[in-house]
């Protein structure tokens, strides 16, 4: 079956792809706006992008008025992403309901956070991972704009339970929540670890 995207509904373009690139992590991001309050909002069309320096990149879908997330970066330029454990599933997709902007999701739900070392910002304390960044560029995309937020890790965060010795995220042991299609989630405890060596160029 093909499907030409020009012929669908906003929302079925947006199904399309959802339900067919899955796996996606999820950047559970931290701002913070100028009377001190805790945004915290979960984003699955997220991934890296360069090493040097090192970008991640989280998209922001448009929204009237915009999201939080968004105005606070561009007040700021600054955010704090992780990635979601298990434990942290419900809270996750709790926190992207749409909260008044007088409200704290973390807060609300009890998300215990602490301040950020590099950035003026806040970091969850029970995360596995945890990127400090500071905004490089927002580049809208589409009608209505989605934002295409680059973001620099000026600081990363690993948990000793997921760190090899060089503190770097063991592979086998750092299990994050994924988002699929529709409502669901690919659970970590689900996740199956292949490995395979280092592709080299053959010898000629």
């Amino acid at each position: 079956m093909s499907l030409d995207p020009r012929l669908l509904k906003p929302i079925d373009r947006y199904r399309l792809l959802v339900n067919a690139v899955v796996p996606r992590p999820i950047a559970w991001v931290t701002t913070v706006n100028a009377a001190g309050l805790v945004n915290l909002a979960p984003f699955s069309f997220f991934n890296g992008v360069t090493a040097n320096p090192p970008v991640v990149q989280v998209c922001i879908a448009h929204r009237d008025p915009i999201k939080d997330t968004l105005a606070n970066l561009r007040a700021s330029g600054e955010a704090v992403v992780h990635l979601v454990r298990s434990e942290r599933l419900d809270a996750m997709h709790a926190s992207g309901a749409e909260y008044p902007s007088d409200i704290s999701e973390a807060d609300a739900l009890g998300v215990e956070h602490r301040p950020a070392e590099r950035i003026h910002g806040r970091v969850l304390v029970d995360a596995d991972i945890a990127f400090e960044c500071r905004l490089l560029q927002a580049i809208p995309v589409g009608d209505p704009a989605t934002h295409l937020c680059l973001l620099e890790v000026v600081l990363a965060h690993v948990a000793p339970a997921i760190a090899l010795p060089d503190g770097l995220p063991d592979p086998q042991r750092l299990r994050a929540v994924a988002r699929l299609g529709g409502d669901h989630y690919l659970s970590a405890d689900s996740w199956t670890v292949i490995a395979r060596e280092r592709r080299r160029a053959p010898v000629i």
